[in-house]
């Protein structure tokens, strides 16, 4: 197993062990056994710690999501018509879908999960999962959101996290291309739905 191989098998391992057991079970000399590394260092050597493991792992995940989302992003900003939330939302989804139902064995949405709800991982993935690509989105989506003032960012918080809820549950379950093509063309449905929906009174933010 070249370096290469086995810095992504390790990657890999920490995705599984913290999706599925979450951060107190991730340790270095787990993962090198799940990842079949038979150096007792090697995970030292490559990562330096498992702050730095986590990081990379988050590193090589956003990677491509942030750059297909610039891709996305700049297409809407060509655009002289008016964005439609679906659009904007589609830009929010297609590529963390793509990186965990499009990706064989992939775990990132469930370890996204697990980050939100254990304030130590969010502190460390923090600095990734606020990338330049994601804020403007949000920023986009809250602009497009009908409902006034602190209830638009309320609604596209609630439309990230049930994004990433969604896509979790459907990872490491079988489906044929199609269905995973309907899965993410309803979840942006539902999505854009949820953002556009028209607010109820009385609130003390119209």
């Amino acid at each position: 197993m070249t370096q290469i191989t086995a810095r992504i098998a390790m990657i890999d391992a920490a995705e599984q062990i913290i999706a599925e057991r979450g951060l107190p079970a991730l340790t270095l000399k787990d993962v090198q056994l799940a990842a079949d590394q038979s150096n007792k260092s090697a995970a030292k050597y490559h990562f330096g710690s498992r702050e730095g493991l986590i990081e990379a792992l988050v590193a090589a995940r956003m990677g491509p999501i942030n750059a297909r989302r610039t891709e996305l992003l700049e297409e809407i900003e060509r655009s002289s018509d008016p964005t439609p939330v679906r659009q904007a939302m589609e830009a929010l989804v297609h590529p963390l879908a793509a990186e965990t139902l499009g990706r064989p064995g992939s775990r990132y949405a469930r370890f996204l999960v697990q980050a939100v709800i254990d304030p130590v991982l969010a502190e460390v993935t923090q600095k990734h999962l606020q990338a330049e690509s994601y804020r403007r989105i949000h920023q986009l989506l809250v602009a497009l959101c009908p409902a006034p003032g602190k209830i638009a960012t309320w609604r596209t918080n609630n439309a990230v996290m049930f994004s990433m809820t969604a896509l979790a549950t459907r990872e490491g379950t079988e489906r044929t291309d199609a269905e995973t093509t309907a899965i993410v063309s309803n979840l942006v449905d539902t999505l854009a739905a949820m953002i556009e929906a028209p607010v109820s009174t009385p609130t003390p933010y119209l």
